[in-house]
């Protein structure tokens, strides 16, 4: 079975023509997840190729919204590029954990830029998954601390759909248990049952044994 194919991108930053490494969905196998829903791969891990980057400039994306680049949001896009000009990243099949968590860096630092607050979270969370997987334990730790402040900023002052207000109040309560604040990982997952106690969400389904598990931990 095939694993890998190229996709041709143009960048909304630079308009430079390039392909990324795409992964085919049927060589994608998730075989559990873990307590934050982190999905455990058998095979290819394809956290490693969620984004896409322009390797010209390094703008960097989530594929599904490469191309949702606000006009007024390019010239900091550019600006940033500035800074980003000493990273080196292998971004084809062969690249290395540290290339896909440079990637999710700079997605997040670009995702803040274009006020993306929750987009910017989904890059931090998915960064700690990266660390966790090499046992990276104060990197991920950092990235999770960076993950609940972009999620808190989403929630607070994001017009965000119901199944993001979902999936933020899920992780704001998830990572706090993580990081061993019990109080505030109870009150996020309070929250999220006072206001969405009805929805059939995956993230509501599993918060009610998480929460039963951080509530009755002695």
């Amino acid at each position: 079975m095939r694993t890998f194919w190229h996709k041709s991108y143009v960048c909304p930053v630079c308009e430079s023509q390039f392909e990324a490494v795409r992964i085919f969905s049927d060589a994608i196998k998730i075989k559990n997840r873990e307590s934050d829903l982190k999905p455990i791969y058998d095979g290819v891990n394809a956290l490693m190729f969620q984004l896409v980057s322009c390797p010209k400039c390094l703008y960097t994306s989530f594929e599904d919204d490469f191309g949702e680049l606000q006009s007024s949001h390019v010239e900091a896009i550019k600006n940033l590029h500035e800074k980003l000009k000493e990273f080196e990243i292998e971004l084809s099949e062969n690249k290395s954990v540290r290339d896909a968590a440079v990637q999710y860096n700079i997605a997040a630092v670009m995702y803040v830029a274009r006020e993306k607050f929750f987009r910017a979270a989904e890059s931090f969370l998915k960064l700690a998954w990266l660390y966790r997987d090499t046992n990276a334990a104060d990197e991920e730790k950092k990235a999770l601390e960076r993950a609940k402040e972009m999620f808190l900023k989403s929630y607070k002052e994001e017009d965000l759909s119901e199944d993001r207000q979902i999936a933020a109040l899920f992780y704001l309560a998830e990572i706090e248990k993580r990081l061993g604040n019990k109080k505030e990982s109870i009150r996020w997952f309070s929250e999220l049952f006072k206001r969405f106690s009805k929805s059939d969400s995956i993230y509501v389904r599993h918060a009610r044994q998480e929460w039963q598990e951080v509530a009755f931990e002695k």
